[in-house]
């Protein structure tokens, strides 16, 4: 009696997983005809089971995929050892047609606006190397703080010249005793070259040659061939 308890217990949960299995299998399937369906995009094995989840099973999956291979839901294509699983796609001409004007659309304004944000790139790069020119505050302050230091040295320096002029400035006797000086070595200068021109007037009566080439001959020099010239006082 027992015995026939449990071999019926048995082929009740036997019966029950094969239910299970017969339910998985169209929910699997289903799942990953959605997800390939909605994605839209080329996968491996791998990503399939990452997006629908590891808990269904990759060998379930796998077998998904194939069914909907079968099925000419999915394509497969193999490249290198790589099997990959992607949605067989509408050739609707017209609506390709249109997806592609539309997007060329939309890459022409994307165009427009990275145009528009270039120029403004180069305006700013334009205004930050006339920016970059521009000295600190930290700067200015800095030659601030040097020309008042030039400026300090100048008056100081000025000052010391002035308090030497001060010191050196003559007085009114000492001026007329350099008048004097000055004025009897002017009359002096004058009593000698006007002999020794009256000296070469007197050579020059029985002279065959000029003024210039007794000069020479003699060899005296005159007063602008050792560039000396004085304002002398009358």
């Amino acid at each position: 009696m027992l015995m026939s308890v449990v071999i019926k217990h048995l082929h009740e949960r036997n019966d029950s997983a094969l239910v299970m299995v017969h339910m998985s299998k169209p929910s699997v399937v289903k799942i990953v005809q959605e997800f390939m369906l909605k994605a839209n995009r080329p996968y491996a094995i791998n990503d399939v089971v990452d997006g629908c989840g590891k808990d269904l099973g990759k060998s379930a999956i796998q077998k998904s995929l194939d069914s909907l291979v079968d099925k000419d839901i999915l394509i497969m294509k193999m490249y290198g050892k790589n099997k990959i699983y992607f949605p067989k796609q509408n050739t609707n001409t017209a609506e390709l047609k249109k997806d592609v004007f539309l997007a060329k659309q939309k890459l022409a304004q994307v165009r427009q606006v990275l145009k528009s944000k270039e120029n403004q790139l180069s305006e700013m790069q334009t205004k930050l190397r006339s920016l970059s020119k521009i000295k600190t505050v930290a700067q200015l302050e800095e030659e601030k703080e040097n020309l008042m230091d030039d400026i300090r040295n100048i008056n100081e320096r000025l000052r010391h010249y002035e308090a030497q002029e001060k010191e050196a400035k003559l007085s009114a006797q000492d001026v007329k005793k350099i008048e004097a000086k000055y004025a009897n070595v002017s009359t002096a200068y004058r009593k000698r070259k006007r002999i020794c021109t009256d000296m070469l007037d007197a050579i020059l009566e029985g002279y065959p040659k000029t003024k210039k080439a007794l000069i020479a001959d003699i060899g005296l020099e005159t007063d602008d061939d050792v560039g000396f010239k004085i304002e002398l006082k009358r």
